[in-house]
């Protein structure tokens, strides 16, 4: 009796005659594919992580869920299978060196799921419910004119999750629990199936968060594992040596030739993708829930699928392997067998923590997928059957691994991996011949969102999105205030005035008489160095700074770049001010490290209160405006409301990388980027702040940005604005309208 997971999966029966065309038909599919959309895979891989961070998700877009969450759901839905049991089912029959083949045959496959994606959003459709139905039944359908096709499909795929995507991962995440958690019984697959059922019938936003959370926490468990159980066994340099001379093994050359270097590369590079799910369509009824109205944005996201599993985890699972001898069958049994006859400890409990997460995660996928197909095939009412059929598919899964060991599972797994394979070809077919369609969708989105060919930029926005911004903004805050002896500071003092051609004329203090870099930052300005427009209804400049943008709020948007906006409700945070300043009017201030660095009330007016929200440290030069969408409502932010006698008027200070500090002249009790941080909203009931016109009202300790918002039909914009022009504190920037209240003269 065969009573080990991976014995269980005995290809000799049909599955590895089919592997082979498989493989060549799916790579075939990709360069086609490359060819076509000029190898987007190259081109636009830095474009496609910088999406995936989140500073491109699109706000009121079509769609339930963003990128990120559809990834996630992807990925982490073909972790168990493909990354992991695809990539040890693959040593067995390739060899170590079977992990170059898996790389390079991934760098041509990658587009396959970009158009499948693509495709997804392009042709989803939308019902009352709001719901989203994607997937291939329904663009094979409307692209192809061919229902025929589709249903077809539609009836195969189904088939094949039922067979294959509900049994595969029932079957691993069964044994890890018998085997390594010492759970016995059906108790946990009853489990399992009430959580995939309470995930699943949550609809695709619990799908997409669960997705994110249970593939974030899984990969974080399972690296640690790593770390407590193999780290150390071997080098690196070693496994890439052993994976680069494997793949072009001499005794396979010159005992039969390069047919069989070909035939085992096929066999194993084609199980880990078929393991994968690609071709299949799994991650394309989830993709189609995107938030997006460009279908080809989540494609780019959707080709780093394939990076992801084939570049990193693959290879450190693979890493694992090699490390502990386990390549062939009978090594590979012998390093589970002693990793599962050991006691438990932290290392090994993260791991089976980890697989079974990714476990459920592959049930979640395919199940989703599944309620796409069953709705196209059997509509709303009877698509219940499936989910029925689904659970019980789980169940009886267990059930066979539970009482028989598993008897029976050779031949399902022959059947199921056969009938996966079928199920592939007329999508791979129908994504050949659409690619053209998903070609113009890339070309629309690359044309009309603005982006360009740029791998240095868009590497740059992707570090800026991974890197500790708040901690390395802490760390440099803390360096600028340290006080150098004089032989040292004054040096750097001017080193830096000299760099950024700051003018030293109108400093209060000589230079030298600065203690740290921060003091110089923060300086005063002489007195006679700026002079505050005097007209009575004159709203004047609050900083030194270059104006970037400025304009009407068009109902509650404000524009921070050609096309990116963001709303005045997720930039102050308070709505019962926020709504005040719908159809309002805005100014945004650059103020780069050039500049002077105190903040002045544009006019005479009351401090009501402010709000501070502990957000993000991006930086806010142009090239971050340019492409982080919503970047000032991302980033850390206090806000002072003031009212004037013509209107209320909201100073917004946003907080920037390197930007240690933002102070308040009018509380000294708030503190901003501190360690621990939450948002906070204060309203002065019991005292009454005024505030000069052009007196100070707070300071950035380094660089960032202040944006104005007025209400509604209380000012007019000064004919002087000038886009992109620089102003100064005290100049005048617009007109109030019309006096609606009398205020105490301060």
């Amino acid at each position: 009796m065969k009573n080990n997971i991976f014995e269980l999966t005995d290809f000799g029966f049909l599955g590895q005659d089919i592997l082979n065309p498989y493989f060549y038909l799916i790579f075939f599919a990709g360069l086609v594919i490359s060819i076509r959309l000029g190898f987007p895979q190259f081109r636009f891989f830095f474009l496609g992580l910088k999406i995936l961070t989140g500073n491109m998700d699109e706000k009121g877009s079509k769609g339930q869920i963003v990128h990120s969450q559809s990834f996630f759901a992807g990925v982490g839905s073909s972790l168990l299978l493909g990354s992991f049991l695809g990539t040890a089912l693959a040593l067995m029959i390739g060899g170590i060196g079977a992990l170059f083949w898996i790389w390079i045959a991934a760098i041509f496959i990658m587009p396959v799921r970009f158009v499948s994606s693509t495709l997804s959003i392009r042709f989803r459709q939308k019902l009352p419910s709001g719901r989203y139905l994607s997937g291939p039944v329904y663009f094979i359908e409307k692209a192809l004119k061919a229902k025929w096709l589709s249903l077809s499909f539609g009836i195969g795929s189904l088939f094949t999750i039922l067979l294959f995507g509900a049994t595969y991962p029932m079957v691993a995440i069964t044994y890890i629990a018998q085997k390594g958690l010492l759970i016995k019984g059906m108790a946990f697959p009853i489990l399992v199936s009430v959580i995939l059922v309470f995930i699943v019938l949550g609809g695709i936003r619990r799908v997409g968060k669960t997705a994110g959370y249970l593939a974030i926490s899984g990969i974080v468990l399972f690296i640690l594992s790593y770390f407590l159980l193999f780290y150390g066994k071997n080098s690196g340099l070693g496994f890439f040596s052993a994976v680069f001379s494997e793949a072009f093994r001499i005794e396979s050359l010159t005992a039969g030739g390069i047919f069989i270097l070909m035939k085992s590369m096929a066999s194993s590079t084609g199980l880990f993708f078929l393991s994968t799910e690609t071709g299949i369509g799994k991650s394309a009824g989830v993709s189609g829930s995107v938030r997006t109205d460009y279908p080809a944005k989540h494609g780019l996201v959707s080709m780093l699928s394939t990076f992801f599993e084939a570049f990193l985890v693959s290879p450190l699972f693979a890493y694992i392997l090699f490390s502990n001898g386990a390549i062939g069958m009978e090594d590979q049994l012998v390093f589970y067998s002693g990793l599962l006859s050991n006691p438990l400890t932290i290392g090994s409990l993260c791991l089976y923590i980890s697989l079974v997460a990714f476990g459920i995660l592959s049930l979640t996928g395919w199940f989703y997928t599944g309620e796409q197909n069953s709705y196209y095939i059997l509509g709303d009412r009877l698509s219940n059957v499936y989910r029925i059929l689904f659970v019980i598919t789980i169940l009886s899964t267990a059930f066979l691994i539970d009482k028989f060991g598993g008897l029976m599972l050779p031949y399902l797994f022959n059947y199921s991996f056969t009938l996966a394979v079928i199920t592939s070809v007329p999508l791979l077919v129908s994504l050949i011949l659409l690619s053209k369609t998903a070609r113009v969708e890339l070309k629309k989105f690359i044309s009309e969102s603005g982006m360009k060919y740029e791998i240095i930029q868009d590497f740059y926005l992707v570090l800026l999105s991974i890197l500790p911004k708040n901690l390395i903004s802490k760390i440099f805050g803390i360096i600028s205030m340290l006080r150098l002896p004089r032989f040292l500071m004054i040096p750097i003092l001017k080193a830096f005035a000299k760099t950024y051609k700051v003018n030293l004329d109108e400093a209060e203090l000589e230079i030298q008489e600065y203690n740290s870099l921060n003091q110089f930052f923060t300086r005063a300005l002489r007195a006679e160095a700026r002079i505050i427009d005097s007209a009575a209804n004159a709203l004047v400049s609050p900083v030194d700074a270059r104006i970037s943008a400025f304009g009407d709020i068009k109902e509650k948007s404000v524009i921070q770049a050609k096309g990116i906006d963001y709303s005045v409700s997720e930039l102050i945070g308070v709505e019962r001010y926020a709504k005040d300043f719908i159809n309002g009017k805005f100014i945004t201030f650059y103020l780069s490290p050039q500049d002077y660095h105190r903040i002045h009330s544009p006019f005479y007016g009351k401090v009501l209160g402010y709000y501070y929200e502990p957000g993000k440290l991006f930086p806010v030069n142009e090239l971050a405006v340019l492409n982080i969408q919503s970047l000032f409502p991302k980033n850390e932010r206090l806000i002072t409301f003031l009212q004037t006698e013509y209107g209320k008027v909201a100073v917004v200070k946003v907080g920037a990388s390197n930007v240690g500090k933002i102070r308040v002249t009018y509380d000294n009790k708030i503190v901003t980027n501190s360690w621990i941080r939450f948002s906070k909203e204060h309203e002065y009931k019991d005292i009454s702040i005024l505030i000069d016109k052009g007196a100070e009202l707070g300071r950035f300790e380094m660089g960032s940005t202040v944006i104005l918002i007025f209400e509604k039909d209380t000012m007019d914009l000064s004919p002087k604005l000038t886009l992109n022009e620089k102003t100064q504190y005290g100049n005048e920037i617009g007109f109030f309208r019309k006096k609606l209240i009398n205020l105490p003269k301060n």
